[in-house]
């Protein structure tokens, strides 16, 4: 099964300083930086990928926007990102991986069986997947649990293990 990752896009910039500092400056070349980063990921990983923007006070309709496969969304006024992707989330249910660090959107959208991870732990894993694909290895980042797992703790694992 594909993997759709839905991706809270203010969330997940100001996860990188280097884009916090560029999105004070001119937030829509912050934008395009990080679908840069996100798109050089997905050419490796080839998960589908939506990234959720706030309307931030645009009084227009919501506009989806496919950018070298990316999909990318500004929320209509009067929507946020949280309600967009939770709304998504549900309809999508173990297909989805979230991505954010809102806790309130985590727990919202794992009970649809939709994964979630942090904006770090994702950051993580998307130099992970950059490192890997320059050094031709593959990088482990869970130890290995002593005890079986559950069949779903396992199912969540082997997901977040393809980020």
């Amino acid at each position: 099964m594909a993997l759709h990752l839905l991706i809270d896009g203010y969330n997940l910039l100001h996860q990188i300083p280097e884009l916090v500092l560029l999105m004070q400056e001119d937030p829509e070349e912050a934008r395009k930086a990080l679908l840069k980063q996100l798109q050089e990921y997905q050419r490796i990983r080839r998960h589908k990928i939506t990234v959720v923007f706030d309307a931030w006070g645009r009084n227009e309709p919501q506009s989806k926007v496919n950018i070298k496969g990316i999909q990318v969304i500004f929320t209509a006024h009067g929507e946020t990102a949280d309600d967009y992707i939770k709304r998504r989330a549900a309809k999508e249910k173990e297909r989805a991986v979230v991505i954010t660090s809102d806790r309130a959107i985590r727990s919202y959208v794992e009970t649809y069986g939709a994964i979630s991870v942090t904006s770090r732990d994702f950051l993580s894993r998307m130099e992970a997947a950059f490192y890997e694909e320059m050094k031709g290895e593959k990088l482990a980042f869970e130890p290995r649990p002593r005890k079986r797992l559950p069949k779903k703790a396992r199912q969540r694992l082997a997901k977040i293990a393809k980020l």
